[in-house]
């Protein structure tokens, strides 16, 4: 059997044939690996192996049943369901045909759902029977919607006989995925299958992923995440392993049984998995890396020493994926985001989009090298009409992100714009502030944000989440702070909570602490005299 080519970190970002296919397309990739690979299992997902053969298989009945629902080119198929296969096969059923699909949070309910169908312009919504009463609830609201199939029943119902497919072309508009939203009502922005290939086959070459290696994640799949859990394996000739939740204390025992060679997560389950306590079987896993966003310099030290793996670090977001990245065999530098992806190019700008030079802070901006490389816009509002229509970025896309870029072409991811403050004249990474509060051993969780000062600018509010039975006292905290930050950075607002509000990924929502600014169990060093010496 003819084995599968590796892509190179330093190769060329957009070439298909590294990959030995002609194009980046859901069809004949799928259909090269199942000839090559057929009892080969792609993913296990909610406990069922799928091999290459079955997974070409039922994403084509996938396909058919769409068609018999009356699902044509450039329709809109949104996806409201779990964790489970359905989701795969009709995920790629639709670039079987050409149809958008639209993959929805099933945390949404009400507004939110009825919003984000809208903005989609779903023509078709596959959901579960457990979900279809939350979609009965907004169906009227939505315009397009002419039919709520339920997953398992229509597959069922499919042809066994699969017609001859129209596929898809990879550079048109092939689906979308949700922003989430904290500035204002989440956007879908508009991917090709070229440009979700080209993520998958950037974290191919990154993790070094080899044919026949086993990926382990419990990312949920209406996330760009599922572009390289779906199609790195299709790429690699290798299985991907979804799990629906994340249980930090049984990760590696998972892990372990699977013989997993990577793990895919976000920052917030790294720091969780960081978080247990020390085991002596910790460094006793076949883990080769763990893959995640840009994470602390002391937590990336801890990580790989504690479990004898290599971080591998990715920068980027919907819109444009990677930006920036480590790979699993370069050493770089603990605490950045990695190089340059050659498939980008990026600048630092100030708050007159003028290029800052080399090492200053700012806001990271970026433009792909050539057509497909980053998402292509932005569905238009929904009061713009029934038809599905895009608005392109700009030619420089602004990330919303500050960070700085060094000599060595080294990317550092600083602060969300929004989340950066303004105290006493001088710029206060939320970033820094909360990674020197979560090495306080008392400490879980943290978050910091700004409050609008009497004075102008920002005084900081600190939320903190302590560590189960641990006690935090205020004064030791920020005397904690004090010693380990300048004297600008301390926060003057301290708020113990139980946990901090996360979105469906695990990212802290500090939209929502902004919005409640101070409750009435926020300690203020000032009112209580805690003085702070510079």
């Amino acid at each position: 059997m003819a084995a599968v080519t590796q892509w190179s970190p330093h190769a060329d970002p957009g070439g298909p044939s590294a990959f030995g296919v002609d194009e980046f397309g859901v069809p004949t990739i799928l259909d090269r690996r199942a000839a090559q690979f057929p009892d080969r299992t792609m993913m296990i997902i909610a406990d069922t192996a799928v091999t290459f053969a079955q997974m070409r298989e039922r994403s084509r009945a996938a396909a058919s049943a769409l068609l018999e629902a009356g699902v044509r080119r450039g329709d809109t198929v949104a996806l409201f369901m779990p964790t489970r296969p359905e989701w795969v096969y009709f995920w790629l059923g639709a670039a079987h045909i050409g149809a958008v699909s639209a993959a929805v949070n099933i945390a949404n309910k009400g507004d939110f759902l009825s919003h984000a169908l809208r903005l989609a312009r779903a023509k078709v919504l596959i959901t579960d029977a457990d979900l279809r009463p939350r979609v009965a609830e907004v169906a009227a609201t939505v315009d397009t919607l002419s039919s709520v199939l339920v997953c398992d029943q229509l597959l069922a119902a499919a042809s066994p006989d699969v017609p001859d497919l129209a596929r898809g072309r990879p550079d048109e508009v092939g689906a979308l995925f949700f922003t989430s939203g904290t500035t204002g009502p989440s956007k879908a922005v508009a991917t090709t299958w070229h440009y979700l290939f080209s993520v998958a086959a950037a974290a191919v070459a990154a993790w070094e992923f080899r044919p026949g290696e086993v990926l382990w994640s419990a990312m949920p799949l209406f996330h760009l995440s599922a572009a390289p859990l779906i199609l790195a394996p299709m790429l690699a000739g290798a299985t991907t392993v979804l799990r629906s939740s994340f249980h930090p204390g049984q990760v590696l025992d998972d892990i372990r049984d699977c013989g997993a060679a990577g793990f895919v997560g976000v920052g917030a389950m790294v720091r969780m998995l960081c978080n247990q306590p020390a085991d002596p079987r910790d460094r006793d896993n076949p883990l080769r890396f763990i893959s995640a966003a840009p994470i602390a310099a002391e937590v990336y030290r801890r990580i790989e020493q504690r479990y004898a793996v290599r971080i591998v670090t990715m920068y980027g977001m919907t819109e444009a994926f990677p930006i920036a990245c480590k790979s699993v065999s370069e050493d770089g530098v603990p605490g950045t985001s990695g190089r340059i992806n050659p498939a980008f190019e990026v600048r630092i700008v100030d708050d007159n989009d003028k290029p800052l030079p080399a090492g200053s802070a700012g806001e990271i901006t970026c433009r792909a090298r050539r057509p497909h490389m980053m998402s292509e816009g932005y569905a238009t509002p929904p009061g713009d009409g029934p038809q599905l229509r895009i608005q392109p970025h700009p030619d420089w896309f602004h990330t919303g992100d500050m960070g700085s870029l060094e000599e060595d072409g080294n990317l550092t991811y600083v602060d969300r714009v929004k989340d950066s403050l303004r105290r006493r004249g001088e710029n206060v990474s939320s970033v820094e502030v909360e990674t020197t509060v979560m090495a306080h051993p008392a400490v879980l969780e943290a978050a910091a944000v700004g409050i609008p000062s009497d004075l102008g600018e920002d005084d900081i509010l600190l939320v903190v989440a302590p560590r189960p039975g641990a006690a935090l006292d205020y004064t030791e905290l920020l005397d904690f702070c004090a010693a380990r930050m300048p004297y600008f950075c301390v926060p003057r607002y301290v708020e113990i909570v139980d946990g901090l509000p996360k979105n469906a990924i695990g990212r802290v929502r500090k939209d929502l602490l902004r919005s409640r600014g101070l409750s009435d169990t926020a300690w203020d060093r000032e009112a209580h005299g805690y003085i702070l010496s510079r």
